[in-house]
């Protein structure tokens, strides 16, 4: 055993309603729960790892300085933190993917920059691709650097940007052909000034055409450099590099080749990335949501306008409403998403589940920082030097806004989840319509939430006729794919149906639990539900108009003009 899989059979998956334009009964009966055993196992490292946490790391002297404490990492690697998920033969805790992510969502909270050194290793670095591998050297190799605590991250944004098809890296083999020859530059590479072990994405030419080289690096290889450590708004600690690589010779069996011009990363390792995208985007979010909650409480319950309490006002109780909704919705799209299935499953969830999750990060952090007012700005040092409370939210406005961003740019999410669905439409034209759930199949829902849910069926229906319409049009995809904002917009509605699928099954499924957490359950859903529709209706709006400005004449003749990049500073009048 090399790494948990938490394989399970055929999983239901939202993707099975957008194909078909329904919900089935098997989606609407089996919302995940924990096994008690994988929570109980993530329960005792996070209480573990908290201890660490608030013995070793003040965060706000890590948001002042950039820098964790000396030491730090050493601490992660004696307790086994820098392995969650992989086998207990070479030191892991063998956590389950939902556990690994509670326990960087539990980080993330204390510290932004130790959440996320955890979402690295665990999420896209060298740790996070054993599974991927095949038996023999490599898979050996990576086993024995992990098992001795190497630090691991991955290298793949460049200076010309992420989304290029190509790595502008090359790898070269030698004449000999012992060895690769790395030749290029990584840019916003997490853990990289501290990696010990490096997996990178580069291009391999050849007189039969390209393919894309993903090749693990040691480190200490003569040629690779460290040139510049990288700052952000937010995640002030975190490691973060440029890194140069002039000839760095990797062993060929280290490294892993794909197919003859085919730039798409082997399936297993994507499917490992997305998970690992949820660690370091999601979780974060996750747990800054729940802190805005929680202070949203704080403020309220110590304010009061011309004499009367804060909670008594209609604007202040529906943001405080809006707040608790968001993070229940959240919970649910991470459980549904990550419990009960494995790597390759429910793909289309994980997809998306990033933005879901860091958009609905920034409209608490946004909705919580309009709440406070000026205190909402305020940085900590001010608030102690006149007294006030010292709630970290300026902090964590500049946090939420770089996951936005993190991971690569949240419009390019959407578009890239957008064309995997229009492309299943295109190859599977023959899929059968849903037939309406039967009424014995629905979850226990308020008749506010069955309404909602029957909308979400609604809309289903539409998503697919409209699909069904875009492809039959065009039937070069590529030609479809580059009205990029239509685009976009498919893969934003599908999202929000599927948020919105996810917080009502949530809310349905706890038929026989506590009857006061039911009804607020059900409440919850309704409140989610009621402004995600608010949301689709935008976005159908904005799909299904006739008419829309020139967008493409206005940026045109401003940007013809701009030959070279603009020196401004934002410091001249």
């Amino acid at each position: 055993m090399t790494g948990r899989t938490d394989a399970v059979p055929d999983p239901p998956t939202f993707l099975a309603a957008l194909d078909s334009g329904g919900l089935t009964p098997e989606l609407l009966r089996h919302f995940p729960t924990s096994e008690p055993a994988d929570r109980k196992a993530g329960d005792e490292v996070l209480a573990d790892l908290d201890r660490l946490l608030r013995e070793w790391i003040d965060p706000e002297q890590v948001d002042r300085t950039g820098e964790l404490p000396d030491g730090f990492l050493d601490e992660l690697r004696r307790g086994g933190y820098l392995k969650l998920r992989n086998s207990a033969a070479i030191g892991g805790l063998e956590l389950s993917a939902h556990e690994a992510f509670r326990v960087i969502e539990h980080a993330a909270g204390w510290s932004m920059a130790a959440g996320q050194i955890l979402a690295v290793q665990a999420g896209v670095g060298a740790p996070a691709l054993i599974p991927a591998l095949p038996p023999g050297p490599l898979l050996d190799f990576v086993n024995e650097r992990i098992g001795g605590g190497a630090v691991s991250g991955f290298g793949l944004t460049e200076p010309t940007g992420q989304n290029n098809t190509w790595p502008g890296m090359t790898a070269t083999l030698s004449a000999e052909g012992t060895h690769y020859e790395l030749r290029g530059s990584k840019v916003f590479t997490g853990n990289g000034p501290v990696a010990d072990l490096l997996p990178v994405a580069a291009t391999e030419h050849t007189a039969e055409g390209r393919r894309l080289c993903i090749c693990f690096v040691d480190t200490r290889t003569p040629g690779f450099e460290v040139t510049s450590r990288i700052e952000f708004t937010g995640s002030r600690g975190l490691p973060n590099g440029a890194l140069r690589f002039h000839r760095v010779p990797v062993p060929v069996e280290h490294v892993v080749r794909g197919p003859l011009e085919n730039p798409a990363f082997p399936e297993a390792m994507r499917d490992q990335v997305t998970i690992g995208q949820l660690y370091f985007t999601a979780a974060p979010a996750l747990a800054i949501a729940k802190l805005c909650r929680e202070w949203s409480g704080d403020f309220v319950a110590r304010r009061k306008v011309n004499g009367r309490n804060l909670g008594e006002y209609d604007a202040i109780r529906r943001i405080v409403a809006t707040t608790l909704a968001e993070v229940f919705a959240m919970e649910s799209v991470v459980r549904w998403s990550l419990l009960a299935s494995g790597p390759a499953d429910r793909w289309f969830e994980r997809t998306v589940a990033k933005n879901l999750l860091v958009r609905s990060c920034w409209r608490t952090v946004d909705r919580t920082v309009s709440l406070y007012g000026a205190e909402g700005i305020e940085t900590v040092p001010s608030k102690l030097r006149r007294g006030a409370p010292p709630v970290p939210l300026e902090r964590r406005l500049r946090d939420a806004r770089g996951l936005r961003i993190a991971g690569n740019v949240d419009f390019q999410l959407d578009a890239q989840a957008a064309r995997r669905l229009l492309s299943r439409y295109s190859t599977d034209p023959a899929a059968a319509t849903a037939q309406p759930a039967p009424p014995g199949s629905m979850p226990a829902l308020s008749a506010a939430n069955r309404a909602h849910l029957a909308a979400v069926e609604e809309q289903l229906r539409a998503f697919r006729q409209t699909c069904r319409a875009l492809v039959d049009r065009y039937p070069d995809l590529e030609l479809l794919f580059e009205r990029q904002h239509t685009v976009i917009l498919i893969g934003r509605i599908a999202a929000e149906l599927f948020a919105a699928f996810a917080t009502l099954a949530s809310a349905g499924s706890a038929d026989g639990g506590d009857e006061a957490a039911v009804e607020e359950n059900q409440g919850l859903a309704d409140v989610y539900c009621t402004v995600a529709r608010h949301r689709l209706a935008d976005h159908w709006r904005q799909l299904t108009g006739d008419t829309e400005p020139d967008y493409a004449a206005i940026s045109h003749r401003w940007l013809s003009g701009r030959t070279t990049p603009s020196p401004r500073t934002g410091c001249e009048q």
